[in-house]
Parts: C-alpha cells; sequence; structure tokens
C-alpha cells in the first residue's frame, strides 16, 4: 500500500547532510513495511536487521561501537554485503537492543556514506531504554496510522479523492459527496493500521477488521505490561481504557477528568501513565489554551486537555462499534458520534503534522480545536451531522483576528466570507 512517507524517506536520501534516520511510530503503523519498499526503490540492496526475529545480531553491537567493525560483524552473522552508497542498512525493532541506537551516533561521525534507517517502537526507544539518546546525530521521522486520503489509495478510491482535492482547492461543492461520506464513515470503523486498511481492502468485511484491531489492542496492553513495572501498567492501562467513555461523557465537553479513570483517581497518581501513553504514541494529547495568539504553546494549560486515541479505527472497536450507529441521528448516540468524530479530526490534524489546541472553558463556549496555519490561528469547528449553529468558533475568530473559521461537518464545501466549510471527509486537507 502507497503510503506518504515514501516521499519523506525519497527526501531524506537526497539530502546531501543527511544522518542516520530513526523513523518513530506506534506498533502496527506499517514502519517496517515503508522502509524495506523503500529500500527497494532506491537501493541496490538491502540489509535488514530484525532484533526481535535475529537476537543473535545483537552480538554485533557488543563490545566496540565503532561501524567498520559493527559492519564487518553484520556481515559475518547475515551472510551478507554491506557497500556504501549503494545498500541501505534498516536497524529494525532497534528498541530490543539499546547498543544499536547509541551507535547511530558512530554512523553519523565515522561512516557518514553508509545510509542507516533505524525504526523503531516509541514505547521501547522514548520509554523504556537506558542511557541517553543520540541527539543532533540523527534524523527523525514519526510515523502514524494511515489518514484519510491513504485509506482511499488503498481501497482503489485514488481518483475519487482527487476530485475531493480540487473541491478544496475551488471550494465549490463536491460532485461525489455522497460516495466520500460513505467511505468516510467506512473509515471511522476500519481507521488507518494498514493491517486492518488491508484486510479490508481485501474483504470488505468489517468483521475480519475487528479482530485485526482487537489483536491490535491486546498488543498494545501486553506492551504496557512489558515497559512499565507491574504498578505503573495498572494505572497505564486503566487510563487508556478510560478514553472512549472520556469521550463520550453526558456533559458534552470531552475533557479528560481524572476521576473518570477509577474511583479517587487523582493527578498525582496517574499523570505519569497518561504521560507514558502520549510518549508512547498510542494516544494524542490536546491541550488547552487560554489565547487565540501565536504562538499558541505559551498560552498553554498542561493540566488541561483531552486524549484521543492515535487510530479512530481502535477506538470503535473499543466502543464495538457498528455502521449503523453512525446513521442513527438520535441525542441518545450524539455523544458517542461527537467523541468518534473528534477522534478522527485529531487523527487527520496529527497525520498532517499539525500540533492542535483546543480553547473554552466550557462545552457551551469550546472550539473542539486551534492550529496554527500559513494564513495565521484558526479554530476548527467540528460536528458530525449538519447542524451547525454553533458561534463559539466565529466568536473566536471575532475576538482574536482570526483570518476565517474552519467548520468540519457533513455538509459539502462552501465558503462565506469568515467561514470554510469542510465536508468532514476532506478534514485532512485542512491547510493545504
Amino acid at each position: 500500500m502507497e503510503r506518504k512517507i515514501a516521499q519523506r524517506l525519497k527526501q531524506w536520501k537526497s539530502r546531501p547532510d543527511r544522518k542516520p534516520l530513526m523513523l518513530f511510530g506506534a506498533r502496527q503503523t506499517g514502519k517496517t513495511t515503508s522502509v524495506l519498499d523503500f529500500g527497494k526503490r532506491e537501493y541496490e540492496r538491502v540489509v535488514h536487521v530484525d532484533f526481535l526475529k535475529q537476537p543473535q545480531m545483537k552480538t554485533a553491537f557488543q563490545g566496540s561501537l565503532e561501524p567498520e567493525i559493527i559492519v564487518a560483524a553484520i556481515e559475518a552473522l547475515g551472510r551478507c554485503e554491506i557497500d556504501p552508497g549503494s545498500t541501505l542498512l534498516f536497524l529494525d525493532e532497534v528498541q530490543e537492543c539499546d547498543a544499536a541506537i547509541t551507535a547511530l551516533k558512530y554512523f553519523c561521525s565515522d561512516l557518514p556514506r553508509l545510509d542507516v534507517v533505524a525504526a523503531g517502537s516509541l514505547l521501547g526507544v522514548h520509554v523504556a531504554r537506558e542511557g541517553s539518546f543520540p541527539v543532533g546525530y540523527v534524523d527523525t521521522l514519526t510515523m502514524r496510522p494511515m489518514d484519510f486520503e491513504e485509506f482511499c489509495w488503498a481501497i482503489d478510491e485514488r481518483k475519487a479523492f482527487d476530485l475531493v482535492k480540487l473541491s478544496h482547492k475551488a471550494m465549490t461543492a463536491c460532485p461525489v459527496h455522497d460516495r466520500m461520506m460513505e467511505l468516510y464513515r467506512s473509515y471511522l470503523l476500519v481507521g488507518g493500521m494498514p493491517e486492518a486498511v488491508l484486510k479490508y481492502a481485501e474483504s470488505k468485511s468489517f468483521d475480519i477488521v475487528r479482530g485485526v484491531q482487537n489483536d491490535i489492542a491486546t498488543l498494545y496492553v501486553a506492551d504496557m505490561a512489558k515497559y512499565a513495572s507491574a504498578l505503573d501498567a495498572t494505572k497505564i492501562v486503566a487510563s487508556w481504557n478510560s478514553i472512549p467513555s472520556q469521550l463520550a461523557k453526558e456533559s458534552g465537553s470531552t475533557k479528560f477528568i481524572w476521576r473518570n479513570i477509577a474511583s479517587g483517581a487523582k493527578s498525582e497518581r496517574y499523570a505519569t501513565a497518561v504521560d507514558w501513553l502520549v510518549a508512547s504514541g498510542v494516544v494524542n494529547k490536546c491541550t488547552q489554551i487560554t489565547d487565540g495568539k501565536a504562538p499558541l504553546k505559551s498560552f498553554e494549560v498542561e493540566s488541561s486537555f483531552k486524549l484521543y486515541l492515535a487510530d479512530t479505527g481502535l477506538l470503535a472497536s473499543a466502543y464495538d462499534a457498528r455502521l449503523d450507529d453512525f446513521s442513527d441521528t438520535g441525542s441518545k448516540t450524539a455523544r458517542f458520534r461527537g467523541g468518534m468524530v473528534e477522534n478522527y479530526v485529531m487523527q487527520q490534524l496529527v497525520a498532517s503534522g499539525f500540533k492542535p489546541y483546543y480553547w473554552g472553558m466550557q462545552s457551551t463556549q469550546e472550539v473542539e480545536f486551534v492550529v496554527r496555519l500559513d494564513e495565521g490561528v484558526v479554530p476548527v469547528e467540528v460536528k458530525s451531522g449538519l447542524r451547525v449553529r454553533s458561534t463559539s468558533a466565529v466568536r473566536f475568530a471575532e475576538k482574536y483576528g482570526c483570518p476565517y473559521v474552519v467548520r468540519v461537518t457533513a455538509k459539502n464545501f462552501g465558503e462565506t466570507e469568515s467561514v470554510k466549510n469542510i465536508p468532514l471527509y476532506a478534514a485532512c486537507l485542512i491547510g493545504r
């Protein structure tokens, strides 16, 4: 499956000053497949060292970390040839070999002619490793689950999404609006985990997809136990399990509430667990701001935030959601649908490289997301349906002099002097 990371990998290779590349990402986001595809296209040879499947390769990094000695050891252990200039050395599951991460510094300084890519789970690389990270000696990229555009590519709907991009550029009604809304609802259930998308592309079966999602969620929980102490793991799992209900609270606000984790839960006991989830890449954090002026981070209230699952498909799995659940417009399912849609838009914004914030003191005066675009700070209002009467984003824009409001709804493209309506399926195009 085609991924947008491929272009960024190619850009890295073209840089004359490139350093060893560290590719971060949560488990199951497609790091290995993307690097191998890139290597096959751009190099004569790829030497793939997988520290999980080939634990004996760790011995190449024992003792001296001199790159020439390491390369010679890999060649001997793997019965392969590594030729700087034509070979890509791919160190996979690098969180399993702490010395290999350290060695990247010496590949940068002592053997720059050899292209090295290291890929690892954020859980292991950032959360659990001993020693310092070789800052300044590596280039970094972070891989996310597939966004909606990549999903369309995978299910042979590229031409339809190309039409969406044309409509977005002109801000005129998209001729395939109804069809794209159907695909969007499918994406809410499938999400962007590559294996889940592949199974859906092959079978069109949400039941098969749900099995994949359940397996990934189980793997995540197992990793929580693997990389944390027993006491911390209990708090991490409890925080993780609370997120679906946090996004569907009766109050209407999706702000994260500590007491919703467990009876008597407080920030001083669970803050580390939440930080752990964020650092691992399995959740996205959206922090409150008190002002709409740039730079937004200077007005950040770190103690007030929302948490979203990194993949909307995993959230749908946690809810055991079905396709019919999104066609129900009744008030009883409004909170669930609202949480799902917020999670989806957050995922698209993060995949596009934004750091979203939210604004407001209560649900009646809240702007779901605030991002900084080239034109300036812009409020992003999110609605799951066709009713778009809320004025919070408009008031925010007026108060802080924003160039316009982005309103993400079930409606087709449209534009007034101050509001750009973006259909839900085009959320990944915000800022483009």
